[in-house]
């Protein structure tokens, strides 16, 4: 069976199939994400806290990174990110503050 309809659904599959090909081939060379590579070493070592009078308080600690990930779950961030590299809609593992709850803390 052949005509457009085929034509379409064999070009969505091809695409799909590329990009999870590229996906495979990426992720062990650290290329996905490549937004949240480490940054100056100052900036990796800085821990900041959440100022949440309801939170724990959670302290984000680069050398450890975030294997909870609340605003997207499954896709845990490495050590290795300082805390101004962490994506904009990331949140606090303890009480799901937003980034504008933290501070910068020596503790």
């Amino acid at each position: 069976m052949t005509g457009p309809e085929t034509d379409s659904t064999r070009r969505s599959f091809l695409r799909r199939a590329g990009a999870l090909a590229l996906a495979a081939l990426a992720a062990p060379l650290g290329l996905l994400g490549a937004g949240l590579a480490p940054t100056r070493a100052a900036d990796a070592r800085q821990r900041w806290v959440c100022t949440n009078a309801d939170c724990e308080p959670y302290i984000y600690d680069p050398a450890t990174g975030d294997p909870v990930n609340l605003a997207n779950p499954g896709h845990p961030l490495p050590p290795g990110i300082a805390f101004e590299d962490l994506p904009d809609d990331w949140r606090c593992p303890d009480c799901g503050s937003p980034k504008s709850y933290f501070r910068p803390t020596r503790r």
